[in-house]
């Protein structure tokens, strides 16, 4: 064969879509198959190179470049050209070459294409056998010749770079316009995507020439510690989900330190490995318990490689699995029991050690010991039972949380009102008006103090969120989180939420984001709230964006799909009764046919908010809470 002749590439555009631009569209996902195609090829070091500036999409390059076999001419015309071509069963083994005789991580082929998630251009070079192979995959190149389904890269010279392995160039790279990448969280999350990455197994992986190490990847390390000083963990041991079936799962599950600040990049959830590579991404098993709010702090790591082991159960983007088999079917029954088992231990054992540190706080004894000195055992009774019922009620909250509750209870206890309010309203002559009012304004005084101090806080929570509507809030989990902790921000009557991650996994899956949205106009992030009867949609806009009737017709559609698939739910757990959104955004494009939809939706219970008036109504609201307490203090020092 003539090493001049072009490359000669059969496709579908539509695969070439389906499968590189929305099913890889993170660069954690997509440096992910790279590397995994770095093993396949026997490599022992892989170097990755991420620019350090902002990424400019005319000139920026990500490269990838490993010391590998490489590939020949005709590997790459008979084999890497081939969309599709299953590895394993065409060569009729899953182990790489001697002497390492690997497993083979790669099935469907089609990590080559992955690329074309974050790039629009694929440069590729490989030598084997002291011979160089090149050319250059361009995406609308490909487009141009998609009704002929065939497309020919020129065969290009090499480029005196490479001298041994393959070096995969990516260029028009379309991510993180006018951005730097974040190489640190990049780093480990690529890490947590691999556990063979080590000198254990001979595989290096370096990303601008530093090795990502075991600690990119220990996430035992963030693990909270209880009283005793042991982790917050639960290990499995080639655990037989199903008997008889040597379905075996080792690993761990553990909850997270809540206080240390390497949080942000943390994937909430328990990984699923198989041939040390992640198969499923960190998921809850679809588990739903009474301490909902536990599965936010688990995360995990679960070896399971009977998921690819001789049936191909895992999906097409090789980071997730196919449910609707027997044995993942019994996998994920099996995951749900121990999650809620988990959870509901979780739960126990962080109440009873907020009960044990309790008696270690310096303001609850202080407490104790005034209430006692003043003679209040009903007092101390009642403040007991409120701050250990929020302590049940709360375990996830440190016990420093609850000192504004003990704080309160400190101070009421001088206020004697509030002790003797039941008592006194109980004996008091029915026509003494006079003494019925003062002790109601007694007992509106304790209330409005005790709300006061929730306001303070709440006002201090209400800068924060004016700081990042103000800094326009960029990175995407900066308001999906800050609104999950804060909900009442959105609605006042939400106290407390959860992720609906069911129903919020069915709307990305079916509404995959394109790269061709523009940065400023990018959705940052679904929030599905789900209570006892409704599931809310929350579509969360950067706060510079405004909403046209596009955006007001998204979210309407996104409604009309979730109220199909709940309607469509024979499972009680995902049942609800009405399916309301919100637009969260900046402000709205001001003409008629825009106004006339905005009203038009409201009708159908999907509202559109904007950050200004959300900023300027909890303001307000709590505002009016410090105001009344003032005149309720005032009045009761100057009565008339």
């Amino acid at each position: 064969m003539n090493h001049e002749e072009p490359f000669q590439f059969l496709f579908d555009v539509g695969t070439i879509k389906h499968l590189g631009l929305q099913m890889y569209s993170t660069l954690p996902s997509v440096i992910g198959e790279l590397v995994a195609n770095c093993w396949d090829a026997n490599a022992t070091e892989v170097q990755i190179e991420i620019p350090e500036g902002p990424i400019d999409q005319a000139a920026s390059e990500i490269t990838i470049t490993d010391n590998g076999i490489g590939m020949s001419d005709q590997d790459i015309r008979e084999k890497y050209l081939i969309a599709g071509r299953d590895r394993r069963e065409n060569e009729n083994t899953d182990k790489t070459p001697k002497p390492f005789k690997r497993r083979v991580m790669g099935r469907k082929g089609i990590g080559k294409l992955s690329a074309f998630g974050i790039a629009r251009e694929i440069e590729v070079e490989s030598v084997k056998n002291d011979r160089a192979s090149r050319f250059i995959m361009n995406y609308e190149e490909m487009l141009k010749k998609a009704k002929e389904r065939e497309i020919k890269f020129p065969a290009l010279s090499p480029s005196g770079t490479v001298s041994i392995g393959t070096k995969i160039t990516l260029r028009s790279v379309t991510k993180f316009h006018n951005r730097s990448i974040p190489i640190g969280p990049l780093r480990r999350r690529l890490a947590r995507r691999f556990s063979i990455i080590g000198a254990a197994n001979n595989f290096s992986v370096k990303i601008n020439q530093e090795p990502i190490s075991a600690v990119d990847r220990d996430l035992k390390r963030l693990l909270e510690r209880d009283t005793d000083g042991e982790k917050y963990l639960w290990e499995y041991d080639n655990v037989e989900i199903s008997p008889g079936t040597g379905w075996r799962v080792s690993g761990w599950i553990g909850a997270l330190n809540r206080t240390t600040s390497e949080l942000d990049d943390v994937d909430r959830g328990i990984a699923l490995m198989a041939r040390g590579k992640i198969v499923q991404e960190p998921f809850v098993f679809q588990a739903s318990v009474g301490q909902q709010y536990a599965l936010s702090y688990l995360v995990g790591e679960l070896n399971v490689e009977f998921v690819d082991d001789l049936e191909d159960t895992i999906g097409t983007s090789r980071n997730s699995l196919v449910w609707e088999t027997e044995a993942n079917a019994a996998l994920l029954k099996w995951g749900q029991q121990q999650v809620n088992s988990v959870a509901r231990e979780w739960a126990r054992k962080r109440s009873e050690d907020n009960a044990t540190k309790l008696n270690e706080n310096a303001l609850y004894l202080q407490f104790r010991r005034e209430a006692e000195q003043l003679g209040k055992g009903r007092a101390l009774t009642l403040a007991d039972r409120l701050v250990r019922q929020a302590i049940d009620q709360n375990p996830a909250d440190d016990i420093e949380a609850l000192e504004p509750i003990i704080q309160t209870s400190l101070d009421f206890l001088r206020f004697d009102a509030f002790w003797e309010i039941v008592s006194d309203l109980a004996q008091a002559e029915i026509g003494d008006i006079g003494k019925t009012i003062e002790l109601f304004r007694e007992w509106q005084i304790v209330e409005a103090k005790e709300m006061s101090r929730i306001t303070e806080g709440r006002i201090s929570t209400v800068t924060k969120f004016q700081n990042h509507v103000e800094q326009d809030a960029m990175e995407v989990p900066t308001l999906h989180n800050f609104l999950k902790e804060f909900p009442w921000v959105i609605d006042p009557r939400w106290t407390l939420i959860a992720d609906e991650v069911y129903y919020s996994r069915l709307l990305k899956e079916k509404f995959p984001e394109s790269d061709t949205v523009p940065e400023s106009d990018r959705r940052i992030d679904f929030l599905c709230v789900g209570d006892s009867n409704d599931l809310y949609l929350v579509e969360i806009k950067r706060p510079s964006l405004r909403a046209s009737r596009k955006h007001l017709e998204q979210i309407e559609d996104y409604v009309i799909f979730l109220k199909g698939e709940v309607a469509a739910s024979t499972d009680p757990e995902f049942a609800y009764s009405n399916v309301i959104g919100y637009l969260v955004c900046g402000d709205m494009v001001t003409t008629s046919e825009v106004e006339a939809k905005r009203e038009m939706l409201a009708n159908s219970r999907i509202y559109v908010r904007l950050y200004r008036d959300m900023l300027s109504q909890v303001q307000r609201m709590h505002q009016k809470f410090l105001k009344k307490y003032e005149e309720l203090q005032e009045a009761s020092q100057n009565p008339a």
